[in-house]
């Protein structure tokens, strides 16, 4: 691996537009970037004389070819959450960063950001976290210093995970635990997230590291259902479910609309039995203070 440098040129951005993307490029401000995008016409309207927009997908190496050119670092964030149509885990998330890493490669990318997910282990038992991995074995054979990020559950105005579980607990009589609510979760303010991306662009200390994100207090599954209904000014009971009774409704539900489905996928379930936390967090380190609580950032689902 090359010798890292401060990123001071243009920066390419993979799901640049999504919800950590655009936490990412408002911390940004004015520096050049360019985004890659799948439609034009949802993102002409963030064009600017620092942002550019480029058509491409990053399961489609083709579309991906001189779309770097010109840029200095990449910072890659497409992924998908649950398997759905064609878009599998291995597609989206291994080959996507495989096509991402190849084009960097082509083009001179001097730095790569990575962003991947806390739990993150060599185990096709949980092929999400498995296709995480081979996606971070690319970029560590990339030859291009790297930095990679594992953030546990990340929250913020849009996220899905907090306000799909803030929509259960409003809607429902009683507030549904999946399993014995204690799986334990360490969430992440988005805003935190990124700014330790734009840390790992201006400090090279960063490069040939990965960081676990955690955010400021570690809750079992069931208190931070607590902290959400508390947060919305509600007392209900809690019941649990077990995770045998959840999968065949889980399976059933697919070919419903999602708004029809549980708030949690088949996948999701089997993670269930990772714990999403981490005693070695470099959220504090990374962002120069301590991080944020949950229930310290989640004004925003009261609304």
């Amino acid at each position: 691996m090359s010798e890292a440098k401060p990123v001071t040129g243009r920066i390419f951005i993979t799901g640049g537009t999504g919800f950590v993307g655009s936490a990412i490029r408002s911390q940004l401000k004015d520096r050049p970037v360019r985004l890659l995008v799948r439609n034009r016409a949802a993102a002409d309207r963030l064009a600017g004389p620092n942002v550019e927009v480029v058509v491409g997908d990053v399961t489609r190496p083709e579309t991906l070819r001189s779309a770097m050119d010109g840029c200095e670092a990449v910072i890659h964030l497409v992924a998908i959450i649950a398997e759905e149509g064609g878009a599998t885990f291995d597609g989206i998330i291994r080959q996507g960063t495989v096509n991402v890493v190849a084009e960097s490669k082509r083009a001179g990318i001097d730095r790569f950001i990575q962003m991947s997910a806390m739990g993150t282990r060599h185990d096709p038992q949980y092929s999400y976290f498995e296709a995480k991995w081979q996606a971070e074995q690319s970029v560590i054979g990339s030859g291009i210093p790297w930095t990679i990020f594992r953030p546990s559950v990340i929250f913020g105005p849009g996220d899905e995970f907090i306000n799909t579980l803030a929509g259960l607990v409003k809607a429902a009589p009683v507030i549904p635990v999946v399993g014995d609510g204690k799986s334990k979760f360490q969430p992440v303010s988005v805003s935190e997230v990124a700014s330790a991306f734009v840390r790992a662009l201006d400090d090279p200390a960063t490069a040939g590291h990965i960081y676990d994100l955690g955010g400021g207090k570690t809750y079992e599954y069931q208190e931070m259902l607590s902290v959400i209904a508390a947060k919305l000014g509600l007392k209900k009971p809690m019941v649990k479910v077990p995770i045998a009774f959840m999968k065949p409704v889980v399976n059933l539900s697919k070919p419903l609309p999602k708004a029809l489905r549980p708030p949690v996928t088949s996948e999701q379930l089997k993670m269930l039995s990772v714990d999403n936390c981490s005693s070695e967090s470099a959220t504090d380190m990374l962002i120069g203070r301590p991080a944020m609580r949950l229930e310290d950032g989640i004004d925003y689902i009261r609304r």
